[in-house]
Formats: structure tokens, sequence, C-alpha cells
């Protein structure tokens, strides 16, 4: 290379380095705010009028907002920020749905009257988002394209490339997407107000280019999200994922094959030269369980067994390996083999745990409880675990009287713990339909207002509407987050018992009484799709 050409690189780098650190220091704030270094300029006077209308945009109350910054540009239209002001009076005018008012008076004002001002560059970006935003996206894609080719180290190029990729979405172009995401990844800076969607980018490509077998740059995709020493496992995680779902076709399977044995390659690569350290090898003992995920991921048996064996060779069998190899014979039902390692168990509660689990799983309710018996034995300590978890096999069995009887039992020998063994007693009665039985235990429950939802519940199965109103009235007095529900609900109870107008009439009260509470919006719009009545949130009627 001679000395001019060098110059010229030389150059080049230092003008790139320059308009980065430029940029770097324009993206501490937001597209759509204005730099501190802004605000400090202007005079006593200007900064009142700016706050007032920033106060009213911050509250979202967009009209007021407008006037205060359309005053802001008769007063002081030779401000620093008259060309801020005029921006944020064109957001105004979107939020309020005249978006060609925005964009004809407002954002192309900005660029005409300050075009090198960096509101320019926002009004810009958002003279494109607001198109795409109304659906026309032939007047979108050149005009966010041209912020995106302009700008892209700044935050309104990122947000531009997004709004670009959106579209390609749409329009199933996956060419461009995935070059915008390419860009975002590799090229966009990574500022407080960026670093999420180009992260975000970054995971689509990574997730892209692993399906599409496009490996290296998947794996440099990831690098850019993780520190080094994560990057490895990171890049096992995602490309097992896409191994797996390229599996589950018979037309991919010869894909997944390939990426299986792609990333088999870069794991093996990644295993410390000396493991001399009980750090490296445990660093190349999880590798090799990665390697051994990627080929059942693949549906590779013979290939997942001789890696286990390798592993069993290299560093010894114990729970963690025995726990992979049992979950991959249960994955594949093979459950004998399973129960064999989950007994080789130097834990032995944990594997014995998962003994239980798998009975249930093959609906053998008589080993399952066995099981769990010989857990209450095997560890005492945690013999309250061990006889609630076999209650509650036998409710998933619908074995209801063995399940209260071990909770019975819990009540005498968990002392500490009977509130909740009332609640599960009053839960299984519940679930047997024994509703006078349920509502017995759960009044004696301290769960409130829990306990009176399902007393009230249990009360409306037996018919019992105006105990099940009484229990609702209780929990809207007492317990004030929960009052929108109650009222609702004693509105369908009424329904129920056949009392249309008090129906109506509940319904109306959780309207007028929580207007911005989501129950008055299922209450209002209950009001008009069963009884044809039109009331705001509030009490008035509608025009």
């Amino acid at each position: 290379m001679n000395c001019k050409t060098s110059l010229l690189s030389l150059g080049i780098a230092l003008m790139i380095s320059f308009l980065s650190i430029s940029s770097a220091r324009a993206q501490k704030h937001s597209i759509d705010e204005m730099s501190l270094d802004r605000w400090a300029k202007l005079r006593e006077v200007e900064r009142h009028q700016m706050q007032v209308a920033e106060k009213y945009y911050r509250e979202s109350n967009w009209k007021v907002a407008a006037a205060e910054y359309d005053k802001y540009l008769s007063l002081y239209e030779t401000s620093d920020a008259a060309s801020y002001a005029l921006l944020r009076w064109s957001i105004c005018n979107v939020r309020m749905r005249k978006q060609n008012t925005a964009i004809d008076d407002g954002f192309r004002s900005v660029i005409d009257y300050w075009p090198d001002s960096e509101d320019a560059i926002a009004a810009s970006y958002y003279i494109g988002k607001t198109y795409k935003d109304i659906g026309q996206i032939s007047k979108a894609k050149p005009a966010l394209k041209e912020v995106a080719d302009k700008h892209p180290l700044l935050n309104a190029g990122v947000f531009a490339m997004v709004a670009l990729a959106e579209i390609a979405d749409a329009e199933k172009d996956d060419e461009a997407k995935v070059e915008i995401w390419r860009t975002m990844t590799f090229k966009a800076l990574r500022y407080r107000h960026t670093a999420r969607v180009c992260a975000q980018a970054a995971e689509r490509l990574a997730a892209h280019q692993f399906m599409a077998g496009e490996f290296d740059e998947a794996v440099r995709a990831v690098e850019t999200l993780h520190q080094p020493d994560q990057v490895p496992g990171e890049v096992a995680r995602r490309g097992i994922d896409a191994v797996r779902r390229l599996a589950a076709s018979n037309d991919t399977q010869g894909k997944s094959r390939a990426l299986a044995t792609q990333l088999v390659g870069y794991l093996r690569e990644q295993e410390p030269s000396d493991t001399s350290s009980e750090t490296d090898q445990e660093k190349a003992k999880q590798l090799a369980f990665s390697i051994a995920d990627v080929y059942r991921a693949a549906n590779d048996d013979a290939n997942t067994i001789k890696t286990f064996a390798s592993i069993e060779r290299r560093f010894g069998a114990d729970d963690a390996l025995r726990g992979k190899m049992a979950a991959w014979y249960r994955a594949n039902k093979k459950y004998d083999e399973a129960r064999q390692q989950y007994k080789k168990f130097e834990n032995r509660p944990a594997g014995l745990e998962q003994i239980a689990a798998m009975y249930r799983e093959e609906k053998n309710l008589e080993s399952a409880i066995t099981t769990y018996n010989q857990l209450v034995s095997v560890d005492a300590e945690n013999s309250a675990k061990w006889q609630s978890s076999a209650a509650w096999t036998y409710r998933e069995f619908r074995k209801y009287e063995q399940a209260i009887a071990i909770y019975q039992e819990l009540l005498t020998t968990d002392v500490a713990n009977s509130d909740k063994w009332l609640w599960e007693i009053a839960s299984t009665y519940r679930d047997a339909s024994k509703w006078k039985e349920a509502i017995g235990f759960f009044r004696q429950s301290d769960r409130f207002p829990s306990n009176y939802q399902e007393m009230a519940r249990c009360h409306r199965r037996l018919k019992q509407y105006d105990e099940a109103i009484i229990l609702y009235n209780q929990i809207a007095g007492g317990h004030k987050s929960t009052a929108p529900w109650a009222l609702l609900q004693i509105g369908y109870t009424e329904e129920e018992a056949n009392r249309k107008e008090k129906a109506i009439s509940s319904f109306k009260k959780v309207c007028k009484l929580f207007p911005k509470d989501r129950y008055a919006s299922v209450a209002h719009a209950h009001l008009q799709n069963k009884y044809k009545l039109s009331v705001t949130l509030g009490g008035a009627k509608d025009e």
C-alpha cells in the first residue's frame, strides 16, 4: 500500500471515528426530545413557556400541548428551540389523528425552515413513520429509506430502519428485512434509545440465519449480544432451537442435520485446550452436554448415546449426566430406562421425585403414591412436601377423598402451615363439586378476599344467590382494589337469579364508580351487547 493510499485510508478512518463520536454526543436524548445543551441556551421566558407546553405533552393532553407549542412559536419564532416546538406541535397533531396537517404544516415546515437542525432529521423520520401508520406505504418507504441511508448512526436513522423492517415483514420481503437487520446488528451504534431495537434486530438475524444455514453470520450476530464467555452457551441454545425446529418437518430434516454438524463442530472448537483446572474441566463438560443436546434436537439417537458414553468416560457419572440421560429416555417414552438412571442418583430424593413424576405421566397412580410414600421415609425433613404431592396426585386422578385424608393429616402434623392445608381441603371439596363442604373450609381460611370469592362461587353453584351477593358486597367494602370485580359479579349473579333490573343497576354502578377500571369496560360492553343500553364510563348516558 503506497503512502497516498495509506493517508487516504487513515483520513477515512478518522472521519468515521469523528462521525461516530459526534453522533454519540448527539444521542443522549430521544428523537422527539431536546438536548440539555439547547435547554440551557433558552432565555428564562422561553424556558417557562416551553415547560408549560412540555407539561401538557407529558400528560398526553395533545390539544392543549399543541396550543402551547403554537404560542411559543408566535412569541419566540427566532428562538433556537422554535424548530423543536414545531416538531412537537406536529407530533401532537399526529396524536389527534390530524396526520396530513402534521405532515404538510408541521414536519415539512421544520425541514424547510431549519434544514440543518437535528429537528429536521427527526421530522424527516416522522413523515415516513406517519405515512406508514396511515397505510400510505408507497410514500412511507422512500421517506424512511432516505433517513436510514443518510443518518444510519443517528437515532432517527435506526428507527427508520425499524419501520422499514416492519414494512418488509408485512410485504414478506425477507431479503430486504434481513439486510436491514444486518445493518442494525453490525453497523448501527447502540445508544441508550436504540440499544433495545438493535438487540432485537440481532436476535432476529441470528434466529433467521441459523434456520437459513448461514451459521457464521448467526454466530457473529450472537456475539454482538453477549460477553465473550457467554457466547458459546448462547450459540448452543439458539442453534439447538433451530435444529429442533428444522427436524420437526420432513422437508427440512436435511438442513437440521447440516446445522447440527456445524454446531457440534463449533462447540468442539470452544473446548479449552487444557482441562487440568476444575474451571476448564467444567466448561468442557458443559460443552459436551450441549453437544448431546444438539444431537437430541436433531433426533440423532446414535450420536446422542455415543456422546453420553463419551461424557461418562471423560468426566465420570454424576447426577447431572444421569439426569440428561434420563430426560432423553423419558422424551423417547423409554420410561424403564429413564427410571434406571433416576434410581442411580446420589441425591436420592431428587431421583425419586422424578420417578414419581414419570408414574404420573404414565397414569400409574398406585406406583406414584408408593414412590411419594417412599420419599416421606427417605426425606423426613420434607415429608409435608411429599405428602402434599401425593394428595395432589390423588386429585389429578379425581380421588378426592384420599386427597382430603392426607390434607387432614397435615393439619395436625404441620400446624405452622395450617391455613395452606385448610385451603387445599376447601379447594379439593370444590373440585369434587361438594359446595357446602367447600364453603365451610374456605370460611376458616385467612386469605381474604380470595376465600370470600371462592365461597360466593360455591353459593352460586348452589343457586344461593343472595348469600353470594352478601359476600360480594363484603369484598367490595373491605378490599378496595377488588371492588370493581365484586360489583361486576353481583351483576352476573343477579342475572343468574333472573333479576334483570337489579343486574342492569349493578353493571351501571361499576361504570359510574370505577370508570377507569378494566371491569368497567367489561360491564359497559355487557350492557351494550346483552341489553342494548349505551352508558358512558362515569355514568352519563351517551348522546
